[in-house]
């Protein structure tokens, strides 16, 4: 086989792979602009069956989050003079009542130490500012591993529980408070679909499989998710 026709070989399956290339991002940009078009087709409808609100935009809700970080978050150990993180914009904004409790979901445009991308939110209202606060899943050795050179956090006095979530709190006695037996059994039960959730300020979120807010299906779930954790949590809490 001679050189130009092996280059024109190269060449003819280079513009063949670019062309799929280009056809698979036009489709999935078409299929994804299609569900999105479906998704605010079906929350039209719940927005008028539970009283709920949507804005397109809404930097309100961007000027809350920078706020909120500005006045409550903690300083970053790893990076002392670094910023808070701050929002620039909040995009699709649906705001209402769900299980007797306010909430806000929204894409919100953040910035942090040079890393701009947007956050999605799904925040239920608490009924005051509290201390920080993650529980999130770990993998057993890192639980073990902390625990072995004294940085582990906050036990709740189950063994199955401690052994696969990590809890941490600026107040371990708030932490305490929250993490109760209910609650602890609760997460165990749930930790294929919910990794953990964090207080943060007056809100509760929560690290779940929600992938578009704008989907009634997805938001109602994780919204009950979220009140579900608070049903657990004593309103001494709160007092």
């Amino acid at each position: 086989m001679s050189v130009g026709a092996v280059i024109a070989i190269a060449v003819g399956g280079t513009v063949v792979v670019a062309a799929a290339i280009v056809w698979l991002v036009v489709w999935l940009n078409r299929s994804n602009k299609a569900q999105g078009q479906a998704a605010l087709g079906r929350l039209d409808e719940e927005l008028a069956r539970r009283g709920w609100t949507y804005a397109e935009r809404d930097d309100s809700v961007a000027e809350l989050y920078t706020r909120q970080h500005r006045e409550f978050a903690l300083p970053n150990v790893l990076h002392p003079f670094a910023d808070p993180p701050k929002a620039s914009a909040a995009h699709d904004v649906i705001t209402g009542t769900h299980r007797g409790r306010p909430f806000v979901a929204a894409v919100i445009d953040t910035s942090y130490r040079g890393s701009v991308g947007p956050e999605l939110c799904v925040w239920v209202r608490v009924p005051v500012a509290r201390p920080s606060l993650t529980v999130r899943k770990v993998a057993k050795v890192q639980n073990q591993v902390n625990e072995a050179i004294g940085r582990a956090g906050v036990r709740s006095g189950n063994p199955e529980f401690d052994e696969r979530f990590e809890v941490l709190s600026e107040d371990p006695r708030f932490a305490a408070a929250v993490v109760t037996p209910e609650l602890a059994e609760f997460l165990l039960a749930e930790q294929r679909r919910l990794r953990g959730f964090m207080f943060f300020a007056d809100h509760v979120d929560a690290l779940d499989q929600i992938t578009d807010h704008r989907d009634p299906g997805q938001l109602v779930a994780a919204l009950d998710l979220r009140c579900d954790i608070l049903d657990r949590i004593p309103t001494a809490v709160w007092a």
